[in-house]
């Protein structure tokens, strides 16, 4: 509870110090593992070194003295390091050429061998061939094989990479441990420090520049809050964010206070503005199509009379529509949806709807795909359901505005005519999405009019269909529409 009701910079100092200090413990942390293991493999490299070396010390000893000097071997892990270091073999792996077989050799060898303890974790490198590591608190084990090369055949008969024997060795980690202790006290402290005054300049960075502001910022909400658009938003002004806020809510507040004035004259208005808006957009098909017919009759003076009559039918076929939808808006406004149902295939109303949106589409520049999979009869009110897909489809056309695609598709699903309209348009705005089939709202805008979407439910719930919208900002809007057969 005292949080809640804390300062932002209060909450910010108790939420993101925390934080800090637990990146700090973290990066530590991840920071001494990712020393240990630099160590390790570091001591792994000096160990596999160091081998080597002995490896071809002892090969030069073997190739000019043909002997190994015992007191060489001593002097190898008495320097560094390296805290201990012993050498095995198997005198019966070595395969000595017969020159170097002698009684005296091979007793020495024998001897050497048995003296040497082989332990446990030393017989599987001979097997294997591949070295082994452990790491006992600071020192770390190492267990090499040293494996024969084109020279060492000159003295044994056996191939390349065989094993002739190991070397264990004991590495001290102590002085890279205490390397590293080192560092990580050093850049732990240089780091806290450095966190520490971060977290001091900015809480008292934020308590001059910002919160001042934010509490002007506030208690100018709160009296637009009550009601008052009066008082204006005093302060000096900057080039900052804040600045920007701040002029951007004093335009705010000037502009409501505006509107506040408008509403009383605007709610006089708006129901013949909304009826006005709703009759240019259901009026506005028909009489392009009308507009577009007489402009080619004006025209064409030397016409073929069939075109004439094609031109004269859009006219009369126009004219109809708007007289039809005239009794619509007056059948909305009583409540009222008359159906006439009659029996139509379903490629003729698909014939019908694409007549009808073509010409306006075309002059959109915008591509109406059709995919009709159903080839059988249907009933319903030809001309009510086709008045409410050229709504939907006008509606799409809207989303549009620099051209695109509309897919039609239709198909038989539960004995019910499924159609599917779907557009490349900008999608519905999902503030209005719930409430897209409602009157006086348009899928273009926030707050819009028309009658649309409002009689296309209408008239498909009349239908015992339903309707479903499906938008994503950007991408588009599709329409599934079930009808029942019958």
């Amino acid at each position: 509870m005292m949080f809640k009701h804390s300062s932002i910079s209060t909450k910010f100092v108790l939420a993101v110090v925390p934080l800090i200090f637990l990146a700090l413990g973290t990066s530590a942390y991840l920071n001494n593992r990712y020393q240990e293991q630099d160590m390790l493999e570091q001591a792994q490299i000096s160990a596999q070194t160091y081998a080597e070396l002995i490896r071809k010390s002892l090969v030069e000893q073997m190739v000019t003295k043909e002997r190994i000097d015992d007191e060489y071997l001593k002097l190898l892990g008495s320097g560094g390091d390296i805290d201990s270091l012993h050498i095995y073999f198997m005198a019966d792996s070595l395969h000595l050429r017969d020159i170097y077989q002698s009684e005296d050799r091979m007793e020495r060898l024998r001897k050497r061998e048995a003296e040497a303890h082989m332990n446990a974790h030393t017989h599987p490198v001979f097997l294997t061939g591949v070295p082994t590591w452990s790491r006992k608190g600071q020192v770390l084990n190492a267990i090499i094989p040293f494996k024969a090369v084109a020279r060492c055949q000159q003295c044994h008969e056996v191939p390349q990479d065989h094993v002739l024997g190991v070397a264990e060795m004991d590495i001290s980690l102590a002085a890279l441990a205490r390397s590293i202790q080192k560092n990580w006290i050093r850049s732990f402290g240089v780091f806290l420090t450095f966190t520490l005054i971060v977290i001091i300049s900015s809480f008292l960075l934020y308590r001059l520049l910002i919160a001042r502001n934010l509490r002007r910022l506030l208690e100018a909400t709160k009296q637009i809050g009550n009601g008052n658009l009066e008082i204006p938003l005093t302060g000096q002004p900057s080039d900052d964010e804040l600045g920007q806020l701040s002029a951007a809510f004093e335009t705010m507040r000037v502009r409501l206070r505006k509107a506040q004035e408008k509403i009383i004259h605007s709610e006089r208005l708006s129901m013949i503005g909304q009826m006005a808006s709703s009759i240019v957009h259901d009026f506005r098909t028909p009489m392009t199509s009308i507009n577009l017919a007489i402009e080619s009759l004006r025209q064409g003076k030397e016409s073929a009379p069939e075109k004439n009559q094609q031109w004269y039918r859009i006219i009369h076929d126009g004219i109809q529509r708007m007289a039809t939808m005239a009794q619509e808006l007056l059948d909305f406004s009583r409540g009222e949806v008359r159906l006439h149902k009659v029996e139509i295939s379903v490629d003729m109303f698909v014939i019908l709807l694409v007549q009808s949106v073509k010409t306006n589409l075309e002059q959109s520049q915008i591509q109406l795909r059709v995919s009709n999979n159903c080839k059988r009869m249907a009933r319903f009110d030809t001309e009510r359901l086709l008045r409410s897909f050229v709504n939907i489809i006008t509606n799409a056309q809207d989303a549009m505005p620099s051209g695109g695609e509309i897919r039609v598709t239709i198909n038989e699903h539960d004995k019910m005519l499924r159609f599917v309209i779907a557009d490349t348009g900008t999608g519905i705005p999902p503030e209005i999405k719930g409430r897209i089939f409602e009157a006086f709202v348009t899928a273009g805008k926030k707050k819009g009019t028309g009658l649309g979407l409002a009689i296309t439910k209408r008239i498909i719930d009349q239908h015992g269909g339903s309707i479903e919208v499906k938008s994503e900002r950007g991408k588009g809007t599709s329409f599934t529409v079930d009808i029942p057969v019958f």
